[in-house]
């Protein structure tokens, strides 16, 4: 599973620490998408530059012509969206998106941000696999024990899954 951020361009990858920032995610294998306010048509040349020195897909892209932003972050799933403007970070929350905003300013520490939401969506996507992949009498070993912990979000995911396996004919 490839994991995929957003980034606003002006004020945050248009800086060299986050062109760097952008440039290690990409080398990490972190698929890094552009969110811009900016018009298609209009003049991209400093954008374009980034983007190709960074080797971000032109694809990747998204002029949003003025619009909210966060009326195009629901096409795609990324864990944050960073951005130097607080009125797009409140849009983003109003809207109830499933991305994280995080607000690129001096007074804050957006690099740990974003790096510890991409640790934790990779051991939730590492957990994910080893429950998708696991025997079936291990994931009944594995429900008892979340649920003796309570921990019951773990218990939904694995009833579904022995449920998916026992509806295919794998046996309990």
């Amino acid at each position: 599973m490839k994991l995929s951020v957003s980034m606003d361009f002006d004020g945050v990858l248009s800086i060299p620490s986050v062109e760097e920032f952008a440039r290690e995610l990409i080398e990490d294998g972190v698929d890094v998408w552009v969110t811009t306010s900016r018009h298609a048509d209009g003049n991209n040349t400093d954008l374009l530059k980034v983007a190709d020195r960074l080797d971000i897909p032109f694809d990747n892209i998204i002029y949003t012509d003025g619009e909210d932003k966060a009326e195009f972050l629901p096409m795609n799933f990324y864990i944050f969206h960073l951005d130097d403007e607080p009125h797009v970070i409140n849009s983003i929350i109003e809207n109830g998106e499933p991305t994280t905003p995080i607000l690129r300013d001096i007074s804050i520490n957006w690099k740990e941000m974003c790096r510890e939401l991409i640790e934790f969506n990779l051991v939730m996507a590492f957990e994910g696999y080893i429950i998708m992949e696991m025997e079936p009498d291990s994931l009944e070993d594995l429900l008892a024990e979340a649920l003796e912990i309570e921990d019951y979000e773990t218990a939904a995911i694995l009833r579904d899954k022995i449920k998916l396996q026992s509806d295919n004919g794998v046996d309990n």
